[in-house]
């Protein structure tokens, strides 16, 4: 049995919320009363009902009253966990003062993201050797940690993701550009006779070029569009899933200006060829075209 003291923020801290009964509140914590919260493992190892509120349980010689069931919490073992997990039993941190004068003390914080651990690393030893007294020569008489596998794996699986879509992109804007470029090279074969008139009345080759290469960037970003519009609608389907673990899921800004910039950009490369050889097109054997 893991029993553990907590205060009441310890909920928001680990994202594990009460799922039957209340959690534990002011009160409880000032009068250090005997009251616990148990997680689902526990109320099915201890074979208690559904809604265990009222229910008591022995903790070292004392009777505790269950208030509420927190949500389990399984690690995955590609994170360095295992699937079976354990009976815990969470108390108001006042009481395990009391029952425990000297305990083992930690602090759960977390991060914005697994890059930032450094720089808060560096904010709570500076903080806590403040707190503590501690002078310039003195070591420190605590210690400040990651879970570095979960850390390590995370940049890992990262870094695979990046490379896999990154990947993909790539294929996506090759396989697109020929796309455009066989339709240009279509579209200056049908107008061939067009391409004549007009350079026949006056029209220059770069006149020509651009008009191809402003065709070609449009197709483009018409596809552009269409792949930002079919995003947007994906991301607000997964907002709209109930306890949808993204449901603050959006496209940054960057991600759509990088978007179009490719696109343009994939326009002006593979459109490129077929708007040379429209403006090179000799213009007497242009209008004999049919």
């Amino acid at each position: 049995m893991n029993v553990q003291g907590i205060w009441p923020d310890w909920h928001e801290i680990e994202q594990r919320f009460v799922t039957v009964g209340r959690p534990f509140n002011s009160s409880d914590e000032e009068d250090s009363r005997q009251v616990c919260l148990i997680n689902d493992k526990g109320v099915q190892e201890l074979m208690l009902p559904n809604d265990p509120t009222g229910q008591i349980v022995t903790i070292e010689g004392r009777r505790f009253t269950i208030v509420g069931v927190v949500e389990t919490r399984s690690v995955s073992p590609m994170f360095g966990g295992d699937n079976d997990t354990q009976l815990e039993v969470l108390i108001p941190y006042s009481t395990g003062i009391m029952m425990r004068p000297e305990p083992r003390m930690y602090v759960v914080g977390q991060t914005k993201g697994p890059n930032l651990f450094e720089d808060v690393k560096q904010e709570t030893t500076f903080y806590m050797r403040r707190v503590r007294n501690l002078g310039p020569d003195e070591p420190n008489t605590f210690g400040v940690q990651a879970i570095d596998q979960v850390i390590d794996q995370f940049n890992k699986i990262a870094r695979g993701i990046t490379l896999f879509l990154a990947g993909v992109v790539g294929v996506s804007l090759l396989v697109g550009g020929i796309g455009i470029m066989n339709i240009m090279l279509v579209s200056v074969s049908e107008r061939t006779h067009e391409i004549g008139l007009r350079k026949a009345v006056g029209a220059k080759p770069v006149v020509i070029l651009m008009q191809f290469l402003v065709e070609a960037v449009t197709l483009c970003l018409v596809g552009c569009a269409i792949g930002l519009a079919g995003g947007g609608a994906l991301v607000l389907a997964f907002q709209a899933i109930p306890d949808s673990p993204v449901t603050q899921a959006t496209i940054p800004p960057w991600a759509m200006i990088l978007s179009v910039t490719f696109s343009a950009a994939t326009g002006i490369i593979f459109g490129m060829g077929p708007a040379i050889k429209a403006s090179r097109l000799d213009p007497i054997v242009a209008l004999r075209h049919e």
